[in-house]
């Protein structure tokens, strides 16, 4: 198979990152499982419930029309007619196959990778006989499961392909396995579905973003595929799946009638789970589907075509929590205080002692509304509860915000480039615990403006900064227990500017910006599953807080509180600094 190259233009040490230039978000991928065996499995009994989410509409049936190669193409006509046939996701690229070689037209996959082009392609001789390569403007690379990596600004894409005659006829011989699709095409025949998966809890749901293409009636199939093979690579480790490892579809097929989606699992592995086990699954299922479809009303299990024991109402389980909302209340900064903040009204915090001496900034408010914590002049991060004094938690150079996590844990990292994280449990049998102090491999040579946990506690927002270039990321937290192991590779974000500063704005969403004392600064709103979308700018922003969803997200200058009222900013306090939301 001929090689691929690039050059990855605008990518400092070679890591990926997303292009601020790109207009909109692309992902893509297409699931193939194999079928496993059948086993009898004798079990009976009604199937449990979770709570029903609002559904979705999202069904993409568009058709394009495909053309066969023409008799005595060129060699260059040949290679533009493979590409062009690789909407044929219905009939299993049938056309597309027809200008390939025998032997190529059979064993070729297409859904091993998909290339996203910007604009249009070129194709020129190569330097080898019979050989033509394609050069273009990479927007994005989806792998089999999906995920997609950004491309830097002004990454370039080259594929070979090599010819050969048969009877009489040019044909591809030589390509590697995937699809070459631009980005207007993507847009048409791919959508985003997230997929659920279970913090280490079971407490949470962890959206999972793919994007899946063809016909409707079959994206119920394509979703449990891709669920049934676990979490993307930046999740691995931080989630948990309720299926056991090696279950798969009975038949390659999902229906739906009346609302109910029956979905035959294979019975050996199905065997071994418990009653629980299948109700985590159930709810895990249920969540995704009815986030992705409103013809999705319940869900079935099935071996052998039987109903499986889902147990009974002594047996149910707490259906996982989605998009773990904040408390409404943010702590803020007010003459040097810690204060609390309601959106409307400014009220000193009972029994708070005085921190003015430490001259606080980035305060923090954990969920529970127990426990504050502060920066202070940049190198320490001090907690705080009403009735006690303040101590420092952790220390290092250029520390970022201090984050809590739902369970009560404290992150913050050094912004020297040294790829340090630190976590703390600050109430750990009524004392500080010990700080974990985590080296992050792809953090190293970064300078780190931001990290924030997720609402599920599974996740973190990562912004840092190397070569005046900027890198907004998700990367999964692995725990042993409680306490936070390491951070996975990370999943890059779309952004445009140069942003330091960031926070959670939704299970999905991140708002970022660029903070200036002066000049005019803007939000940027990013999501797994949405183009970027900025708001209006303000003058002299510094600071921006979000509660529950990105209509939430409020922007302050150094003495004003703004909140989005019918899509402008709205003053409602000032003397007001830095209030946050938990987390």
């Amino acid at each position: 198979m001929a090689p691929t190259h690039r050059n990855r233009g605008g990518r400092p040490g070679g890591r990926l990152r997303r292009n601020g230039a790109l207009g909109t978000l692309v992902m893509a991928v297409v699931v193939l499982l194999a079928l496993a065996g059948c086993a009898t499995i004798p079990m009976k009994g009604t199937v449990g419930k979770s709570d029903p989410l609002a559904p979705r509409n999202n069904s993409v049936n568009v058709n394009f029309q495909q053309f066969a190669p023409v008799e005595d193409a060129s060699p260059e006509s040949i290679v533009r007619g493979f590409i062009e046939a690789g909407t044929g996701l219905n009939d299993d690229f049938q056309v597309a196959r027809q200008f390939l070689a025998p032997g190529l037209a059979q064993s070729w996959s297409p859904d091993q990778r998909t290339l996203v082009y910007r604009d249009a392609f070129a194709v020129a001789p190569g330097t080898d006989k019979d050989n033509y390569v394609l050069t273009f403007d990479v927007v994005s690379t989806v792998d089999s499961m999906g995920v997609l990596t950004p491309e830097g600004e002004g990454a370039k894409e080259s594929v070979q392909m090599t010819l050969e005659q048969v009877d009489g006829q040019w044909r591809i011989s030589k390509t590697p396995n995937g699809l070459i699709l631009s980005e207007a095409t993507f847009q048409t025949l791919f959508s985003p579905f997230p997929l659920y998966f279970f913090d280490p809890t079971f407490t949470y749901g962890v959206p999972d973003v793919r994007w899946l293409a063809g016909r409707s009636s079959r994206t119920p199939t394509a979703i449990v595929k891709a669920m049934l093979e676990g979490p993307a690579p930046y999740l691995k480790g931080a989630v948990v799946s309720a299926f056991p490892n090696g279950i798969a579809l009975e038949r390659d097929s999902v229906p739906v009638n009346n609302g109910l989606a029956k979905v035959g699992l294979t019975a050996d592995a199905l065997l071994e789970t418990t009653v629980k086990q299948r109700q985590q699954m159930h709810s895990q299922l249920l969540v995704t589907l009815q986030k992705a479809l409103s013809t999705v009303i319940e869900v079935q299990f099935l071996a052998d075509d039987r109903e499986v024991d889902m147990g009974g109402p002594v047996d149910a389980i707490t259906p996982m929590v989605i998009d773990n909302l904040v408390p409404p209340t943010q702590v803020a900064l007010s003459n040097n205080e810690l204060v609390s903040f309601d959106g409307t009204k400014i009220t000193a915090i009972p029994n708070m002692p005085s921190v003015a001496e430490l001259l606080p900034t980035a305060p923090a408010i954990s969920y529970n509304g127990k426990r504050f914590a502060f920066r202070s002049g940049g190198n320490r991060i001090y907690t705080v509860v009403p009735g006690q004094q303040p101590v420092v938690a952790l220390s290092g150079v250029a520390m970022t915000p201090p984050s809590f996590a739902p369970n009560g844990w404290l992150f913050s990292a050094a912004g020297d480039g040294s790829g340090t994280v630190m976590a703390i449990n600050p109430d750990d049998g009524g004392k500080l615990g010990v700080p974990v102090v985590l080296t992050v491999p792809w953090l190293v040579g970064q300078e780190v403006t931001t990290l924030r946990v997720s609402r599920d506690g599974t996740r973190a927002l990562v912004i840092s900064q190397a070569n005046g270039v900027s890198q907004v990321s998700i990367t999964g937290i692995f725990k042993s227990g409680d306490a936070p192991k390491q951070l996975t590779e990370p999943l890059s974000m779309v952004h445009t500017g140069s942003p330091t500063l960031g926070v959670w704005a939704g299970e999905s969403s991140v708002a970022v910006m660029a903070p200036s004392t002066v000049d005019p600064v803007s939000i940027e709103i990013l999501d797994l599953a949405r183009t970027p979308t900025t708001m209006d700018e303000l003058p002299g922003l510094e600071w921006l807080s979000a509660g529950s969803g990105v209509r939430n997200v409020h922007a302050q200058t150094a003495t004003e509180f703004y909140a989005n009222v019918g899509n402008s900013w709205e003053v409602v306090a000032k003397e007001l600094r830095q209030a946050s939301f938990a987390g």
